[in-house]
């Protein structure tokens, strides 16, 4: 790239190089080195050198259609060369006094200084040649005033073109504004200029000493004008700024309103470009760029780099200047302005200090910007997910349904949340979620997707979606989310429940729906994940949930849970060989509640610690009660797979024990078999310190879920309970009888007891005690009872065991 722009440079040199030369030669070969005007005097070359220095150096500026522009008081040694001096010394006065001002004062390029003195090369000629064809004269004229008009309007139209054509060479675009608004500049100011030549040509001719007069007039207007100018560009551009600074609010680069504010910004400063490079949370670099109208390309090298580098103070160089944008803990970005507008004039320290007074500002108002983007993506989007809040999903629903479109909302719950949460801690937790809502988006690309709470998230997509089928749909989500996800180190699995509703026949509020489509999902939870589509019995069903909840809290912080004991006996002796502790509850307005109501409730709501607590600390009082009575009877509770996992229930069932002053081979815990498959190797862990304690352990309603015997091989159990439903039909089903059969023998070849429960007639007694069945409990023995009716049972027993 560096060797063909420097080709194109090259070309643009040779072609200034060429215009001046051909300007030159013109002059020599029509006009020659002969005077054009009977001057009464003539001037050495040297002596119009210094004037042109001058005049190139020394700019009046003014305002031009909103863009500051720069004149040069060229016209006026123009005129006097042409009158008083030959045409060869003219020319080289010329293109002296333009090379010691680009090379000595401006210190300009190579392919500047050529194009500065062929333009002045092409004046010179032009005005020469003009004056040669229109004639001589004795005296200054409407000739020589015509003369001029042409030599300057020819200079001007070809720099102005050979500048666009040496643009278009060095890659720089040109539009026809850019050509067109200097000519017509051109062409307003020539004719005043000429005037002001021809004032001086006329004094000269009448008094030469009238030249220092002149000159000394001319430098003081022009020395009076230029502070003039100074001091009203310093008070419009404080009255300026006060303006932009008073409008000036929050500013959040993400709205459109932003670019007008960098335009007010790029007006301010008179420059041609503005580049606000700001850096993103991804450590990447947004430019936003704004423009006079013509295309510019900004240096994007330069930023970045003033933005990697350590300096914190404004940068300036002859075409640029930038500054750092401050944030109260960072640099959040670099302010570059580029090109001021204008012909001569750069940068200079007065637009430094009014880029940094700007530079200030807006580093408050994109701090400001950003903070209320950030409360208003915080009041409408997840923080963990980046998903729609409750908030702003039900927004969205509501505005996809006021379009009159049907839709299917699902409400989706990570039913695998709260143990992994749990368990494994909240960032596993959070991974999870992350993983759910990565194959949620991926499994319905254009869904109305949002986070609900907790691990609940709300799914929307139009009614004809798998052909308004809203059971089909979610059947869709479960094959497409639910599975095995490894989460960094730790592997687990996804579950989900699903409830669906159908708008409108189910809702017409996004409010109502979402509502419905959770109530339907919790009915989901107790049919193996659903998709349950909700129906209006369930609103019913959602609002008894609800209040078995809220009394339940209540219930377990006032102790009003109370727990009845079920004896198990041996199957051949029928001796008593301990109770099973079961949770009763009857509340004063909701009346007596079913364990298989209150516990899945209990469960879902995060209260299952606090039931079991209850239960244990009641089943170990009464045991420890019946032990001092000298009868020495073991006590079972139920323990869920979620309060076995939990790292503190090891600990909290020692404090229990010491507590109540219970011997641990007394208690035995009975598992629901989900615990052996949701993590085998942590709840082998947990069951080995349980077992380290001298508690039991036991296997509860064995078979009824996705574990095997092949489970219990190495786990410290020391019994396994048949589950009621293999126990119902054991006399007349030979299948129920096999399977009891095969656990049987199984269960003996590793060393535990088998219970059977929910016996409840004399013949399934009987075949139970043929299969090998140790330990029986059911209604046909005992039914649950009281702890102190449980103790006069256990008296009655042992009076008739000593009359007999």
């Amino acid at each position: 790239m560096s060797g063909v722009s420097g080709v194109r440079r090259g070309a643009a040199f040779m072609l200034s190089a060429l215009i001046g030369t051909l300007s030159v030669v013109a002059l020599v070969m029509v006009v020659g080195d002969g005077p054009l005007v009977s001057a009464p005097f003539s001037l050495p070359w040297w002596a119009l050198v210094p004037v042109y220095v001058a005049t190139a150096h020394f700019t009046i500026d003014f305002e031009f259609r909103r863009e500051a522009r720069s004149l040069q008081l060229g016209g006026l040694p123009l005129a006097i060369g042409l009158a008083f001096v030959s045409p060869v010394g003219h020319l080289v006065a010329r293109c002296t006094g333009l090379f010691v001002d680009s090379v000595a004062l401006r210190r300009q390029p190579l392919m500047k200084i050529a194009f500065n003195v062929s333009g002045g090369a092409v004046e010179v000629a032009a005005t020469t040649i003009a004056l040669h064809e229109l004639g001589s004269e004795s005296q200054p004229g409407p000739r020589l005033w015509l003369a001029l008009l042409i030599g300057v309007t020819v200079n001007e139209t070809v720099g102005h073109l050979t500048l666009s054509l040496i643009m278009r060479i060095i890659g720089v675009p040109v539009s026809m504004q850019q050509l067109w608004t200097p000519l017509l500049f051109t062409a307003l100011t020539a004719p005043l200029f000429v005037s002001l030549g021809i004032v001086a040509v006329a004094a000269l001719w009448t008094e030469p000493l009238t030249g220092f007069i002149l000159a000394l007039l001319t430098a003081g207007l022009i020395w009076a004008y230029r502070g003039h100018r100074r001091q009203s560009a310093q008070q419009q551009r404080i009255s300026d700024l006060y303006e932009f600074v008073k409008n000036l609010g929050p500013l959040d680069e993400n709205d459109p309103a932003a670019l007008e504010t960098l335009q007010q910004v790029r007006v301010l400063l008179h420059a041609k470009m503005l580049d606000l490079a700001l850096t993103t949370d991804d450590a990447r670099v947004r430019h936003l760029v704004v423009t006079d109208g013509e295309e510019q390309v900004p240096d994007e090298e330069f930023s970045e780099v003033a933005l990697t580098g350590s300096s914190s103070t404004p940068q300036r160089s002859t075409d640029r200047m930038s500054t750092p944008l401050v944030g109260h803990t960072r640099m959040i970005g670099v302010l570059t302005a580029q090109d001021r507008l204008g012909a001569v004039r750069d940068f200079d320290l007065g637009d430094v200090r009014l880029l940094e007074t700007v530079a200030t500002e807006l580093s408050m108002a994109l701090e400001r910007g950003r903070l209320l983007a950030d409360l208003g993506r915080a009041a409408t989007t997840d923080p963990l997910t980046n998903l729609p809040n409750l908030t702003e999903v039900s927004r969205r629903i509501d505005a996809f349904l006021a379009s009159g479109a049907g839709a299917i909302v699902t409400a989706v719950a990570v039913d695998s949340f709260r143990e992994v949460n749990d368990t494994l801690g909240h960032e596993v937790g959070d991974d999870l979620l992350l993983e759910v809502t990565r194959r949620l988006r991926l499994s319905n690309p254009t869904a109305i997707l949002g986070r609900i709470g907790g691990g609940r998230f709300a799914v929307c997509v139009p009614a004809d979606s798998f052909g308004g089928d809203a059971a089909m749909f979610g059947l869709g989500i479960r094959a497409q989310v639910e599975g095995g996800a490894q989460l960094g180190p730790v592997g687990t699995h996804v579950r989900l429940s699903v409830g669906c509703v159908i708008a409108p026949e189910h809702g017409t509020e996004a409010a109502t729906l979402i509502r419905r489509a959770e109530t339907a999902m919790y009915s989901a939870r107790h049919a193996h994940g659903g998709p349950v589509t909700w129906e209006p019995a369930y609103e019913v069903q959602g609002q008894r949930r609800l209040a078995v909840v809220m009394a339940l809290r209540e219930a377990l912080s006032s102790g009003a849970i109370g727990v009845a004991f079920q004896p198990k006996f041996h199957t051949h002796t029928m001796q008593i060989t301990g109770v099973e502790a079961l949770a009763r509850w009857t509340h004063p307005a909701l009346g007596a509640i079913r364990p298989d109501e209150f516990i899945p409730l209990a469960e879902a709501s995060g209260l299952m610690g606090p039931l079991t607590s209850s239960v244990l600390r009641q089943a170990l009082t009464a045991c420890k009660g019946w032990q001092r009575r000298g009868g020495r009877i073991g006590v079972a509770v139920n323990v869920s797979a979620h309060t076995v996992l939990d790292p503190g229930f090891v600990t909290e069932v020692a404090a229990l024990l010491t507590s109540t002053n219970t011997a641990p081979d007394l208690l035995t815990l009975e598992l629901t078999e989900g615990v052996l498959v949701e993590d085998p190797k942590l709840a082998a862990e947990r069951m080995a310190e349980i077992r380290a304690l001298g508690v039991k352990l036991s296997v509860d309603d064995f078979g009824t879920g996705y574990s095997s015997l092949t489970y219990l091989k190495g786990l410290p159990m020391d019994e396994v309970k048949i589950d009621k439903g293999f126990v119902d039909d054991i006399v007349d089903d030979s299948g129920d009888r096999s399977v009891v059969r095969a656990v049987v023998d199984i269960a003996h070849t590793l060393g535990l007891r088998v219970v059977a429960e929910g016996v409840e007639q004399e013949e399934q007694h009987r075949v139970l005690r043929d299969l090998g069945v140790d330990e029986v409990q059911g209604y046909l023995h005992a039914r649950p009872m009281a702890a102190l009716d449980m103790a006069q049972w256990l008296r009655r027993r042992e009076h008739a065991a000593l009359e007999a």
